[in-house]
């Protein structure tokens, strides 16, 4: 395991003991699954970053749509150990577009895809709940649940195996 699954699953254990204190025991006037769903999408963001900040180690101007998501092949390679269980029905790519999607509804505005300007950015996030299990969008706003950490850290890792 390299020191970013380490890391990244770490901060996974975190939030499911959040989840369960948040559930249990309660956190500001919001629902426990809004702020569970908050706390997993920094997580998303902090994941995206990482990948972000290594393609900007190797090109300065990199960019996470340019050097990774217009990187990735539209289909995935069969050969491909994606380590999700159960398997997804999604391409890596869509994954990754989905991840994406999240990000910037939560750096944009908590969640909310009506405050995404980007078309194509809010298209990806829109997707995400068919991309990605445990996303889901009510009222315009995505919620995560604990389930979507798994699928986010496996994807960050496959896609570090196809751009080396």
């Amino acid at each position: 395991m390299s020191d970013f699954e380490i890391r990244a699953n770490n901060i996974m254990t975190a939030i499911e003991i959040a989840e369960h204190r948040v559930s249990n025991y309660g956190y500001s006037d919001d629902p426990p699954e809004e702020t569970v769903s908050r706390v997993i999408g920094m997580f998303i963001t902090w994941l995206t970053a990482c990948e972000e900040a290594r393609q900007q180690v190797v090109n300065g101007n990199a960019s996470f749509t340019r050097n990774v998501i217009e990187a990735l092949p539209v289909d995935d390679d069969p050969n491909w150990d994606t380590c999700i269980m159960p398997p997804s029905n999604s391409t890596l790519k869509e994954r990754a577009q989905a991840l994406w999607g999240i990000r910037v509804a939560f750096t944009h505005g908590d969640g909310d895809i009506t405050l995404i300007k980007n078309t194509q950015n809010r298209q990806f996030a829109i997707n995400s709940q068919s991309q990605l299990m445990g996303v889901s969008i009510q009222n315009n706003k995505i919620y995560l649940r604990e389930t979507v950490c798994h699928i986010a850290i496996r994807t960050m890792v496959q896609i570090r195996d196809v751009l080396l």
